[in-house]
């Protein structure tokens, strides 16, 4: 099976590297940390699996790059970009945070979770909400790796 993580955050990308090798014995993770370089990826090569964060900055960030913009709704801008290029994979969200945008635009993860859930009904597999200092989204996270295994 292949794993394509588009993640930003590098604690988040260490323990799901760690759960991934303790609950599956798989290491072959592969890891793009923004929305411009998981994209090109997602379109150059065939993955069995997506995990993916919703909000993520636009291009890489290194030492003399800030990632540019960052896109809080860039996991589903992706997500209408792979369906646009009839690029289709099973995607799995994993997120920190349980509202996106201030106020009055806010969002909240129930309700993004329903949104993804019938704009991408063939891709969308669910939401694991991570949280660094409890466990539940390991918990999730199984279950929802299990549910798409059990259809492969």
């Amino acid at each position: 099976m292949k794993i394509l993580l588009i993640e930003d955050d590098k604690k988040k990308i260490e323990d799901v590297k760690e759960f991934l090798l303790t609950f599956y014995n798989y290491s072959s993770l592969v890891i793009k940390e923004s929305y411009q370089s998981g994209l090109r990826e997602l379109i150059k090569v065939k993955y069995d699996l997506l995990l993916l964060d919703m909000s993520i900055p636009t291009w890489d960030k290194s030492i003399n790059e800030s990632g540019g913009n960052f896109e809080k709704f860039g996991g589903y801008k992706i997500l209408k970009e792979i369906t646009r290029k009839k690029k289709p994979i099973d995607t799995v969200l994993i997120t920190m945070f349980d509202d996106f945008g201030e106020s009055d635009t806010s969002v909240t993860l129930q309700h993004l979770n329903k949104l993804l859930s019938e704009e991408f009904p063939s891709l969308y597999k669910g939401v694991a909400y991570y949280n660094t200092r409890e466990d539940n989204w390991k918990t999730e996270l199984d279950l929802l790796i299990k549910s798409y295994m059990t259809k492969v």
